[in-house]
């Protein structure tokens, strides 16, 4: 799926990376733990095509994409990736099904059944009857549910998750958990930052990351 070689990134005279090196297989499930400061989310902009200013290589499906436009950028990252947030990034006037389609707009993919994969995916995250609820009128367990609808719809090789269960109750996080598993079981690759050890056990393996640097690569036992 990716793999990253040296790479580098530096503000100024502060190192934010150093050396990192990393291999994510196909379908696989990876989390990424570290405290705050540590470069984790330093690194997943780079992976996930945010960021274009470091050292060393990123391959994504076997392609570099370091010197390509941002309008080309922006395009391999609607149809190729998903984002999941801590704070949910909803458009606060729209409704679920409203969120969950904006990638559909931007995606340059052929869509003829663009109505069937939103539903499919409401189907998927537990949300059916609640297509036509804003934001505001949900719990922070069915905003995330949302969010993640919207990061799958497209049907993306990687998702990428910052915090998913951050600011979520331990049930709560573990509904998420579960979904983000079944989600991995049918194929699709994740990334994964978390703080929290007892998230991290759902993924296959855990890799640390402290003061820029990865170490402790680890497999993980996925909770049942």
């Amino acid at each position: 799926m990716l793999k990253v070689t040296n790479i580098g990134k530096a503000y100024g005279k502060f190192t934010a990376l150093e050396n990192i090196n990393l291999e994510v297989a196909d379908g696989e499930f990876l989390a990424i733990m570290g405290p705050s400061g540590s470069g984790k989310s330093t690194l997943i902009n780079i992976l996930g095509l945010l960021d274009q200013s470091y050292t060393g290589e990123y391959l994504l499906k076997n392609k570099n994409y370091k010197t390509v436009s941002d309008n080309f950028l922006s395009r391999i990252r609607g149809d190729q990736l998903g984002f999941v947030f801590q704070n949910f990034k909803l458009l606060t006037t729209y409704n679920v099904y409203e969120n969950i389609e904006i990638p559909l707009i931007y995606s340059k993919k052929e869509q003829n059944n663009k109505r069937e994969l939103i539903e499919d995916v409401i189907e998927k995250v537990g949300l059916k009857g609640k297509e036509k609820n804003r934001p505001s009128e949900l719990s922070g367990g069915q905003q995330q549910r949302v969010a993640i609808a919207r990061a799958i719809v497209n049907h993306p090789n990687l998702v990428i998750a910052d915090e998913p269960t951050g600011a979520l109750d331990s049930k709560t996080s573990k509904e998420i958990m579960d979904i983000f598993t079944k989600l991995n079981q049918d194929g699709t690759t994740i990334i994964m930052v978390t703080h929290d050890s007892e998230v991290a056990e759902y993924a296959m393996r855990t890799v640390y990351i402290r003061d820029g640097r990865l170490y402790n690569d680890e497999k993980s036992v996925k909770k049942s």
